[in-house]
């Protein structure tokens, strides 16, 4: 069977995973064979769309090489005229593989478009070398739909181990008996994990790190930040039952270390672990044409007004006569604030307004970062924007993330977002955004800010 392609072409079913290929060439009299040079010289491209690999009929196979100074067989493809490649990982080095796997490789391959997940599968990917799997989900992930359980070939008792030691050490440091010793994960997470869920590997490894090693200074809002807004996107059945629910653990202990963190912990949560709630719990509403109707009828200053609780966050929506939507928020806060909060200096909320769809949570819209004032048990924010005049959505069920980290929002929606703050003067947003590093876009959002109410 060949692949489809987007452009209406058919393409031969075995080409490269990787992105490397190297040539095999015959080794000195004696010697295993050699490798020629890295995609024939050209390391930036991408041996998967080369044109010879697109218009041939090359057929998946093995080599053995040497790797690391010892023989490996290795991921490989043989060209109609019988030359081979093989395949390279990210340092370069041939991919391992066995013969079962090498026929289980091309097996997928022939089933590309809706390749199977039987557990004999899975478990038989499990056994092969993680540069194999990472490159086969990789490419499965970005060409087609590949089913939630191929990706429980992952290693992910790592995942488990870093959310179980993130998990404890949250617990140690709100609980006033003993610390129990906690042993570090094995292994690395990197980027292994990419082709199921982004933005989780990442923040965990240097969540988990972090807390292990007592590390000061601003990093953990980020990191709490990413990891909800990564499990907030994560397909939950790519991951298997026991690491949805190691997360669900973590993120509980989230929820329960910062309360500015609780509202989207247990959304999380909520979709780790399939628990629902009798109640929906999220804080999206949509508002339609008639609310905006009912409010620009009413008196011009109060408008019309609808509220949303999840302890410990209260939100009140008014559209007004005048044809703003106001977005008043108020976290019940600790009675001490966690000192990684501080450390990690203002906290911005997002908050989502975006066109309604059939399906609410869905579709582009336009952010907003709503600043949290601290005042004693208490988060403030309100924000006052330009109200749709057809059915929209206010989501905020996002978490949020400290001011600081926001060096990768543009600078017209940090602008955007000044301007919404109505309520937080001139002077308080240069308290707020002075301190912060040279390149933040926050700056150059200030001063185009503050040219327009010169």
């Amino acid at each position: 069977m060949t692949a489809p392609h987007p452009e209406g072409t058919v393409l031969p079913p075995h080409r490269p995973l990787s992105d490397w290929i190297a040539r095999v060439l015959p080794g000195a009299p004696g010697q295993p064979p050699a490798l020629g040079r890295i995609n024939d010289g050209d390391e930036r491209a991408d041996a998967r769309f080369f044109p010879r690999f697109r218009t041939q009929p090359w057929t998946r196979t093995s080599a053995v090489v040497e790797r690391a100074g010892e023989l490996c067989r290795a991921l490989a493809l043989r060209a109609p005229d019988g030359h081979v490649v093989v395949e390279l990982d990210d340092h370069g080095a041939p991919v391992p593989v066995s013969e079962p796997g090498t026929d289980l490789v091309a097996s997928l391959e022939e089933q590309w478009a809706d390749p199977p997940a039987h557990p004999e599968i899975v478990a038989g990917l499990h056994a092969e070398s993680l540069a194999l799997r990472y490159f086969l989900l990789h490419r499965l992930t970005r060409e087609t739909l590949p089913p939630p359980r191929l990706f429980h070939c992952l290693p992910w008792e790592r995942v488990d181990a870093a959310a179980r030691s993130a998990t404890a050490r949250l617990h140690t440091e709100t609980s006033s008996s003993p610390a129990l010793p906690i042993p570090p994960p094995d292994g690395e997470l990197r980027h292994w994990f990419t082709p199921a869920a982004s933005s989780l590997a990442g923040p965990l490894q240097v969540l988990e790190a972090g807390l292990r090693t007592e590390r000061t200074g601003p990093w953990f809002g980020r990191e709490a930040a990413h990891l909800l807004s990564g499990l907030r996107a994560a397909e939950p059945a790519r991951l298997p039952t026991p690491t949805r629910h190691a997360l669900a653990g973590l993120v509980d202990a989230l929820g329960e270390a910062d309360r500015a963190l609780r509202h989207s912990a247990r959304l999380v949560s909520e979709r780790l672990t399939g628990l629902r709630h009798i109640e929906p719990i999220a804080l999206t509403r949509r508002l339609d044409s008639e609310f905006v109707l009912r409010a620009s009828s009413g008196n011009r200053r109060t408008g019309h007004t609808e509220f949303l609780e999840q302890w410990p966050v209260a939100v009140g929506l008014t559209v007004t006569g005048g044809g703003l939507l106001e977005i008043e928020m108020e976290v019940e806060d600790h009675p001490v604030p966690p000192f990684r909060r501080l450390a990690d200096g203002a906290l911005c909320h997002p908050v989502t307004v975006r066109p309604g769809t059939d399906t609410v949570g869905s579709g582009a819209g336009i952010r907003y970062w709503m600043v949290l004032d601290a005042t004693e048990g208490m988060l403030h924010g309100f924000v006052a924007v330009t109200a749709p005049d057809t059915t929209f959505e206010v989501d905020l069920d996002a978490p949020p993330v400290p001011l600081r980290f926001l060096d990768r929002v543009s600078r017209e929606e940090l602008e955007a977002s000044l301007t919404a703050n109505e309520r937080v003067t001139l002077s308080q947003w240069h308290r707020l955004i002075d301190g912060l590093p040279p390149h933040h876009p926050a700056h150059a959002a200030l001063t185009a800010y503050a040219a327009r109410r010169a």
